[in-house]
């Protein structure tokens, strides 16, 4: 695993929502590589990690999970997006308990695809109505009740595949992220374009070092494409000159990136009307037309207000999930004669200023400093500091014997501070070598050589090789009869055998009888004997 202090700087003002996606084998040592990726306040993919795994088991992903939190100072992160392998769900939640997991929609909706079948893949109605449960309804009640029309309507009640994705629902469904602050991501799209990316700078046979440097050629890419949208934002001199009150403060606080989708919300706000329900506590934002709302949507919001109009929290979720607010909450605050946002409505890792940072000189002032629960940085500060004090002090005599006089009260003043271990020293030894040591574990060692590859037969296929979890499942059969998953139509006990058609034995058309064709007839194989090969 390696990173830089570009990502570690980057993934301490944007490490509260991860993708982590792993590639199977696109290196010359058969190795997955796994991407640890984030979004900045552009609305830009940023790299925080690579790793290259030697298996993609449970154990693997805990010591990957455990060392991301270890460079990254020891902090995991709030939320992060995988695909459904079954050996990242155990790690993850035994490794960081406190963050909420979520699957990648892309993956369910490939699975729904196979499994399903030509109702999803053919019938377009069916597939529109199915994306918009999963894109647009906002609150749970939308996406139970139209989930059951849609079944319904299809016959789909006893499609195993869909009633085994519905009980995870929690994990991939967006009407479930409510209080859940994804970025706005449902998806590892953002680790698959940057996998993407790394295969058009690499060929998947490169050595080990060649990989980690385009690796960094990449990184350096997305900086440069990160420059670029802080120099756009810092030029931008334009004043708005429409748009009211809060449209002018949104434009001097967020990105021009953010504040276009703010833009896009307020303008969805004008098909609402504020109606009070409590002074000062309770509103309702409702449609002004109900009829043209769609029947899977509510049309009408609850907003509750509180600490004197300071906090609005909406019952749709969005400001929770995506940390803007929402139609709605604008509806109300354009209503009461609000000219300012509030600050609890505004989130700083969409401003402008997301990445102040206090000097380095005034950066050991700073309260919950990660980079102090580094590893690295503990050691090689006071590394740095103590070279100095040695240079210092073997200037002369009397500098030196100051210095080591210095040295003995500095370690009579740390011996009592110092008991208390927490165990990410490096000169400290980790609990999980201990115990490693007591189980006698395996380690299975890094591949010192690269393997030998047989050649396989045929042209070579441009398809990288796929893990276990991707590959295509069978899908699952029913009787056409009972909707059993257990056997056919053939064998099923319920089948009515009178109606079964019997194949009737075919009849001769040369000779009249029945057991043979004519093509198998003697009589007329006879008679295609030519005559002089009977008389020899």
């Amino acid at each position: 695993m390696w990173t830089n202090s570009r990502s570690r700087m980057q993934y301490e003002h944007f490490g509260d929502v991860v993708s982590f996606d792993t590639t199977f084998k696109t290196n010359r040592y058969d190795m997955p590589f796994g991407l640890f990726v984030g979004v900045n306040n552009h609305f830009q993919t940023v790299l925080l990690g690579g790793v290259l795994m030697t298996d993609e088991k449970i154990e693997s992903f805990i010591w990957v999970f455990r060392e991301f939190a270890s460079v990254m100072g020891g902090q995991a992160p709030k939320t992060i997006l995988t695909d459904q392998c079954r050996a990242m769900d155990v790690a993850i939640a035994e490794e960081w308990p406190d963050t909420v997991h979520r699957w990648c929609k892309w993956h369910v909706l490939k699975r729904v695809k196979e499994c399903v079948g030509p109702k999803y893949t053919s019938n377009k109605e069916f597939r529109d109505k199915f994306h918009l449960m999963l894109n647009e309804m906002l609150t749970t009640d939308e996406f139970e009740s139209s989930w059951v029309i849609l079944l319904k309507e299809y016959g789909l009640e006893k499609n195993a595949f869909l009633t085994q994705i519905y009980e995870t629902r929690h994990k991939w469904v967006k009407s479930y992220f409510k209080g859940v602050f994804c970025a706005q991501m449902t998806s590892t799209q953002r680790s698959e374009s940057a996998n993407h990316m790394l295969k058009n700078i690499l060929s998947p046979n490169c050595p080990l070092h060649h990989f980690i440097q385009q690796y960094m050629k990449m990184q350096y890419i997305r900086d440069e494409d990160e420059y670029y949208e802080e120099r756009r934002n810092k030029l931008n001199s334009k004043k708005l000159a429409t748009g009211g009150p809060l449209a002018v403060q949104a434009h001097n606080t967020y990105t021009l990136k953010v504040f276009a989708l703010f833009i896009q919300l307020k303008e969805d706000s004008e098909f609402y009307r504020s109606i009070e329900v409590i002074p000062g506590e309770e509103y309702i934002a409702e449609h002004y037309d109900l009829s043209r709302v769609p029947r899977w949507c509510k049309g009408r919001y609850r907003v509750q207000a509180s600490c004197a109009g300071t906090k609005y929290v909406c019952e749709c979720g969005l400001f929770e999930h995506f940390g803007l607010p929402c139609s709605y909450i604008l509806r109300v605050l354009i209503s009461n004669g609000v000219e300012r946002i509030p600050d609890s409505l505004i989130l700083q890792r969409w401003t402008v200023g997301a990445r102040h940072i206090v000097p380095e000189g005034l950066s050991q002032y700073k309260k919950d400093n990660p980079a102090l629960l580094a590893q690295t940085y503990r050691h090689s500060s006071l590394m740095l500091k103590a070279l100095r004090f040695v240079e210092m002090g073997d200037s002369n005599v009397q500098s030196h014997t100051m210095a080591m006089k210095l040295i003995d009260d500095a370690i009579e003043a740390l011996k009592e501070v110092s008991r208390e271990k927490d165990g990410l020293g490096l000169s400290h030894k980790p609990r999980d070598a201990v115990q490693a040591n007591e189980e006698e574990e395996e380690f299975v060692e890094f591949p010192q050589r690269v393997p030998k590859k047989k050649s396989e037969r045929g042209r070579p296929s441009s398809r990288r090789p796929r893990a276990g979890h991707e590959k295509l499942s069978r899908r699952p059969r029913f009787c056409s009869i009972c909707r059993s998953d257990k056997h056919t139509m053939q064998n099923c006990p319920d089948r009515d055998n009178s109606t079964k058609k019997t194949r009737k034995p075919p009849t001769c058309s040369g000779c009249g009888v029945t057991g043979h064709s004519v093509d198998r007839c003697r009589g007329r194989q006879q008679q295609l004997v030519p005559a002089e090969f009977i008389f020899l």
